[in-house]
């Protein structure tokens, strides 16, 4: 928790007028001065990933600051203009001019499409319908998994499937969790993609796949991934992404590679990238915490968040391992 005289900024030494640009920066200093391993403590280190998860939120910020008594003091992420209370803006969250606001649709319960009755029943059986969560990971044998990271992501998938369960999906009864598919890739490189898991929710789908990350610095570019200064092998989340958005052109496919620790800290490991860095890439990686935060806001942002688009759920289910 916050020291009672110690506000959420000055955990990052920021002040209330702090970009979205400057708190993220501020929490990357923060986070590698605090961790434990860099002489900080697992204390400090959960304070600074608290304050790190409210201010980087935009609603979470601002009903923040009207508590400390700040409303309307922060700044639009490029410094321009500060940030309207809830309500004020046409159709935009607070602090995030042009950015969507949540859909009011987002936590209801869900419509499908095409809608089906006893005379009109669905192609897909009701049990798999009716159920968030499909599929679930493909256990190694045990010289696969002695051999190869096939245990480490087997591991880093159940995590995933955990969070999601947890912090997602009660929140949001539409959401459709499918796991372990494969996809052909439609393009160049050819061969089978193994997809960890897809999340379908409206005219949205998030594609993800999951890692044990070790401990030490990563970094991401927006097309490749280090750690400790080294490229991580091969990654084809964005062929996953590529041909999935060509396969269903009427949903917006997005990806995030999420990369867990041992210790299951939701904000560990830090991973640094350029500060131009688009938030519209089509692929981010990201920590299990940001994961969280980026696909609620994902998914209440988007068109008809509490539809079930069957026929696509049908594809997905289809491809899943069996």
């Amino acid at each position: 928790m916050t020291p009672p005289n110690q506000s959420l900024y000055e955990v990052l030494g920021l002040t209330p007028s702090a970009t979205s640009e400057q708190i993220k920066s501020a929490y990357r200093r923060a986070a590698r001065r605090s961790h434990p391993d860099q002489g900080g403590s697992s204390e400090l280190f959960h304070l600074v990933s608290e304050a790190y998860q409210v201010l980087s939120d935009p609603l979470q910020r601002s009903a923040y600051d009207r508590r400390l008594g700040h409303a309307g003091t922060g700044a639009a992420p490029n410094g321009s203009s500060p940030a309207r209370p809830a309500g004020t803006g046409a159709g935009t969250a607070p602090g995030r001019p042009g950015r969507p606001a949540p859909n009011p649709d987002f936590g209801k319960s869900p419509v499908f499409e095409p809608d089906f009755s006893p005379q009109r029943p669905p192609a897909i059986p009701l049990a798999m319908i009716s159920r968030q969560v499909n599929g679930e990971p493909e256990r190694p044998g045990l010289f696969k998994r002695m051999g190869s990271s096939a245990g480490s992501r087997y591991d880093a998938e159940n995590l995933t499937i955990g969070l999601l369960a947890n912090s997602l999906l009660p929140d949001y009864p539409a959401g459709r969790l499918v796991n372990s598919l494969r996809i052909p890739d439609s393009g160049r490189r050819g061969g089978v993609l193994e997809i960890g898991h897809v999340l379908l929710g409206g005219y949205r789908m998030a594609v993800i796949d999951s890692m044990m990350a070790s401990p030490g610095a990563w970094y991401w570019d927006g097309n490749t991934l280090r750690h400790r200064g080294h490229a991580v092998g091969s990654l084809r989340l964005d062929d996953a992404v590529r041909t999935l958005q060509e396969r269903f052109p009427d949903v917006r496919v997005s990806g995030w590679l999420v990369l867990h620790n041992a210790n299951q800290n939701p904000f560990e490991p830090v991973i640094d990238s350029p500060p131009n860095l688009p938030e519209s890439a089509p692929v981010d990686v990201v920590n299990p915490g940001t994961l969280a935060r980026d696909l609620r806001r994902f998914f209440s942002t988007g068109p008809q968040p509490n539809t079930v688009l069957l026929p696509v759920l049908g594809a997905l289910l289809d491809a899943a391992k069996q």
